[in-house]
């Protein structure tokens, strides 16, 4: 095997970011198809970036897109999406004139009612593969990597 090939294959195999990405693109397809199959065809991963970091009382778009971690514009695309779809209303936020809070409808409410009991479903057909201690453990693992990972983005972001 030549050196580019050896490369390739290392990178291929050792690359836990890759890995990562795959499993997630993964799980969005499935949940997306699940989604539209139990009746929200309208739906998508990154529209649940925005409805699960929501407050009760609502959220400026802006605030959301900083904690979902995405432009401004973007958010601004999904709060335009998910207005039309009925899921989220604006309402003019009390402190600024100028601004808009992003709140849930009843539609939004019963989405992420819904969404809850997909998770648990999702958590027992891994428990199926891995069992309850291995996916206990991977998801510790998880939880700790990716602390490990945002200390480290958080020193980066503030130099």
């Amino acid at each position: 095997m030549n050196t580019f090939a050896l490369l390739t294959q290392q990178i291929s195999e050792k690359n836990l970011a890759g890995h990562i990405h795959h499993f997630s693109r993964l799980l969005a397809y499935l949940s997306e198809h699940r989604w539209a199959t139990d009746g929200y065809p309208d739906l998508r991963s990154s529209h649940v970036q925005l409805l699960r970091n929501l407050d009760p009382t609502g959220t400026r778009a802006s605030i959301l897109a900083e904690r979902a971690q995405v432009t401004k514009q973007t958010m601004g695309r999904l709060v335009k999406e998910l207005f039309t779809s009925g899921y989220v209303g604006l309402e003019p936020d009390a402190t600024d004139n100028r601004a808009q809070l992003v709140r849930l409808t009843p539609r939004g409410e019963g989405f992420l009612s819904y969404l809850a009991s997909t998770l648990v479903d999702l958590e027992r057909a891994f428990g199926n593969v891995l069992g309850p201690p291995r996916l206990a453990e991977f998801t510790a693992c998880l939880h700790e990597l990716t602390a490990f990972a945002e200390a480290r983005r958080q020193t980066i972001a503030s130099f």
